[in-house]
């Protein structure tokens, strides 16, 4: 997917600490952390410094959305082990984008991913694993990352105990077999990812999102 054309991208570093921090706090007002998870300002210093690289779009001199690769995941948050994946595979994470209401509906929250996996996938001698969280009820944010390549491989609770799908790319191979589940049906996507399945695709049925499985043929 392109990205807009009339807005200025670059690296954001240390100095870009207050417009980030200011952005995803206005970002986060109204939404619960079932949701979208609230970083805290060490977290994005961190991520504008040492242990990731961070995308900013500008409107003029404003920032106005922002896209964080992380390239130290802490232990913790490490899928591959419970996805049945080498610990040795270069692991990379989209770790939270934000972009500015007065920018929303232009595709900068795909852009931003597309953005991010180029920069892992240009970056890396080997390729890497690339995986972001999505919370089921952010339909807007794991249908952008399937649309880019990823997909659910996990349903599993993360930062203090919230529903996440763990999303990954690239997507292993599928045997061809299928089968949609609504958004609100999380027993059942369970059941189907813990038995081999992943989500690949997300449509909209008569009662809401709904989200296709396929039983893969690999890890």
């Amino acid at each position: 997917m392109s990205a807009p054309d009339d807005l200025l991208w670059r690296p954001l570093g240390p100095s870009d600490h207050g417009a980030v921090l200011a952005l995803h706090r206005t970002v986060m007002a109204g939404l619960a952390p079932d949701v979208v998870k609230p970083e805290t300002a060490d977290f994005l210093a961190e991520m504008l410094g040492p242990r990731g690289r961070t995308i900013g779009v500008f409107a003029g001199d404003t920032l106005g959305a922002y896209g964080i690769l992380q390239h130290d995941v802490p232990p913790a948050d490490d899928p591959r082990a419970g996805l049945g994946i080498a610990c040795d595979r270069p692991l990379l994470k989209l770790a939270g984008a934000s972009v500015a209401p007065a920018l929303r509906g232009r595709g900068l929250q795909r852009a931003l991913i597309a953005a991010r996996v180029a920069l892992a996938e240009a970056d890396a001698a080997v390729p890497p694993l690339l995986f972001a969280t999505s919370a089921p009820a952010n339909v807007p944010s794991w249908t952008n990352l399937l649309a880019e390549g990823f997909g659910v491989r996990a349903l599993k609770p993360y930062y203090g105990g919230y529903p996440r799908y763990v999303m990954v790319r690239p997507v292993a191979p599928d045997a061809g077999e299928a089968e949609s589940v609504m958004e609100g049906d999380p027993a059942r996507q369970a059941d189907l990812l813990n038995a081999g399945w992943h989500g690949i695709a997300q449509r909209t049925g008569p009662h809401g999102p709904i989200l296709v499985f396929a039983r893969r043929t690999t890890p």
